[in-house]
C-alpha cells in the first residue's frame, strides 16, 4: 500500500512504503524540529533585544533623574550660608557707601534669578556660565576690595560655542575664598583661563589659619555631574603656591 506524506516546510509530497515511508516521515519530524527552532531562536533573539532596549531606556531616564538631582542639590547649597553672607554685607554697604550697596544688589538679584531659574537645565554656552559667575565675583570685590582680584583669559571661541555643566564654575570660586585668606597686604588671585580643551580656575594658597567645616561635597558634586555626562573626571593639583581645578570643555 502507498501512503503520501507531505512536508511542512517545503510543501513537498513523498510517496511510498516501508523504509522509504519512514524516511520520509523522519524528513518530515526534522524539518518541524528545525522551523520549531529557528522561531524559538527568534524570538528569544527579539526577546533580549527588547529587554536591552529597556535597559537602555531605564538606565538613560536614571542618569538624566540623577544628574538633574545633583544639579538642584548643587544649587540648594549657595542659600544657607551664601545669603547670610550677602544680606550681611547689604546691610553694611547702605550704612557706610549707598551707591556700593545698589550695585552689590544688582548683581545679587541677576545672581539669585539664574540660580533659581531654569531648574532642568543641566549644561549651558560658558558665556551664560561666565555672566552668572562674573556677578558673583563682582559681589566679593565689592564686599572684599584689594583683598580679592581676578582674571579670566577665555577664548571668544569657547565663549560662544563651549558649554560646561551649570554652575560649575562659582561654587570653585566660593571654595577659592571659603578655604583662603585674604587681606590688602596679600591678596588673593583667582584665574580662571582655558588650556588644551579644558577649562582652569586657580588660586594662589593662603590656607585660613582657622579652616571652615567643609563636607567637599562641592567638588565630590561635580565630578559625579561630569561622570554621568560621559566625560573625564575633574582634574585637581596644588603645589606650595596654587590649587587648580581642570574641567572639562563640553561640544554639545
Amino acid at each position: 500500500m502507498v501512503k503520501t506524506l507531505y512536508s511542512v516546510v517545503t510543501g513537498q509530497k513523498w510517496e511510498g512504503e516501508g523504509p522509504n515511508l519512514y524516511q520520509s516521515y523522519a524528513l518530515a519530524v526534522l524539518s518541524i524540529w528545525i522551523l520549531n527552532t529557528m522561531i524559538l531562536v527568534l524570538q528569544n533573539l527579539v526577546i533580549l533585544q527588547q529587554r536591552k532596549t529597556q535597559t537602555e531606556i531605564e538606565n538613560l531616564q536614571l542618569k538624566a533623574n540623577m544628574s538633574e538631582t545633583a544639579n538642584l542639590l548643587l544649587r540648594q547649597q549657595i542659600h544657607p550660608h551664601f545669603l547670610f553672607n550677602a544680606l550681611n554685607t547689604v546691610k553694611s554697604l547702605y550704612k557706610n557707601d549707598f551707591k556700593q550697596g545698589e550695585n552689590y544688589l544688582v548683581h545679587l538679584a541677576n545672581f539669585l534669578r539664574v540660580s533659581i531659574s531654569n531648574q532642568t537645565t543641566t549644561t549651558t554656552l560658558i558665556k551664560n556660565e561666565l555672566e552668572f559667575c562674573l556677578d558673583y565675583l563682582k559681589m566679593q570685590s565689592i564686599r572684599f576690595g584689594t583683598a580679592m582680584e581676578y582674571a579670566i583669559d577665555i577664548s571668544q571661541e569657547h565663549i560662544e560655542k563651549g558649554y560646561l555643566p551649570f554652575f560649575s564654575l562659582q561654587p570653585l570660586v566660593e571654595n577659592a575664598l571659603k578655604h583662603n585668606s585674604l587681606t590688602e597686604e596679600s591678596p588673593i588671585l583667582i584665574t580662571i583661563k582655558d588650556e588644551n580643551g579644558y577649562l582652569l580656575v586657580s588660586n594662589n594658597l593662603q590656607p585660613r589659619s582657622y579652616k571652615e567645616t567643609s563636607t567637599g561635597q562641592g567638588l565630590l558634586n561635580l565630578a559625579e555631574r561630569y561622570r554621568l555626562l560621559g566625560e573625564d573626571a575633574i582634574i585637581i593639583s596644588a603645589d606650595n603656591s596654587f590649587f587648580t581645578v581642570k574641567i572639562k570643555i563640553l561640544a554639545l
